[in-house]
C-alpha cells in the first residue's frame, strides 16, 4: 500500500503543480488572452512528464540533504 501511496501522491502533486504552474507563467509571458489556454495546454503537457520524473529522481536527494541540513545547523 505504501508503494501505491508514494506514486499517486507522486502523480497527483506533480499534477497540481504542473497545471498551476505552466497556466501561471504561460499567462504572465504572453498575457491572458484569448490564445492563452491553448499555450497553456501545451505548456503542461511538457510540464507534467517533466515534474513527474525532477520529482522520482531529484526529490529524494533534496530531503536527503534537507535532512543533513537540518542536522548541521
Amino acid at each position: 500500500m505504501e508503494r501505491k501511496r508514494f506514486w499517486i501522491t507522486t502523480a497527483l502533486s506533480t499534477l497540481v503543480m504542473a497545471v498551476a504552474m505552466s497556466g501561471l507563467i504561460s499567462g504572465y509571458k504572453m498575457g491572458f488572452s484569448a490564445d492563452w489556454p491553448q499555450v497553456w495546454g501545451q505548456s503542461f503537457v511538457v510540464a507534467w512528464p517533466c515534474a513527474f520524473v525532477l520529482s522520482v529522481t531529484v526529490l529524494p536527494k533534496v530531503k536527503q540533504f534537507s535532512e543533513w541540513l537540518a542536522e548541521a545547523i
